[in-house]
């Protein structure tokens, strides 16, 4: 067994001995939750937990936070995973749609207020957006934009948000900006949809 393997393993043991714990956590704030991270990291320090517990229905999820160099690694880590009642495993975070909000370090969004302008050149495959956020300042641009990372991976999909867009920035959305120059968020999966069948025609 080659030194990532016995880490993997000694991370799902000790996932095996933490899983009625963790099921019993409301917050990634949590002892628990920091000695599963520690021991992942052991793995690789590229490799993140999320998890949400309701009664006999927890998940858990290894995310490699959208680099997509490690992303045979996290499926490698949850293809040893142990089967325990009440647990889903998962790899990668998977895409669930546009949620109502988006929080980073106790600063909150309303996804509903959000707008975006793709930066595209013609022809390319290669995608940015441009991400504007009504009444933003700009002390709370940075923790706009981690939220706004978090909403994409659930929009979209991890491995997807990675493999589809390649830049994201934020900006005020300006009182007067006209309402049809840009596209809200919530269409940002269909947009992506139609340009990648209109760059397949073309």
């Amino acid at each position: 067994m080659n030194v990532a393997s016995t880490e993997i393993a000694e991370f799902w043991n000790l996932f095996r001995q933490c899983a009625v714990n963790l099921a019993a956590c409301n917050s990634a704030d949590s002892p628990v939750y920091e000695a599963l991270l520690e021991q992942l990291q052991k793995i690789n320090p590229g490799l993140y937990l999320e998890y949400s517990a309701e009664p006999g229905d927890c998940e858990l999820i290894v995310t490699a936070d959208g680099d997509r160099s490690l992303f045979s690694l996290v499926r490698a880590v949850v293809a040893d995973a142990p089967l325990i009642e009440g647990w889903t495993i998962r790899a990668l975070k998977p895409q669930i749609g546009c949620p109502k909000t988006t929080q980073w370090e106790g600063f909150t969004l309303k996804l509903a207020d959000i707008v975006f302008d793709p930066l595209e050149e013609d022809g390319s495959f290669e995608l940015g957006l441009t991400l504007f956020v009504p009444g933003i300042e700009e002390k709370d641009i940075d923790d706009a934009h981690n939220a706004l990372l978090r909403a994409l991976d659930h929009i979209l999909g991890e491995e997807r948000f990675a493999e589809e867009v390649q830049f994201t920035e934020v900006f005020p959305l300006l009182d007067d900006a006209p309402s049809e120059q840009y596209i809200p968020l919530s269409d940002l999966d269909a947009f992506i949809r139609w340009r990648n069948s209109k760059l397949q025609i073309g």
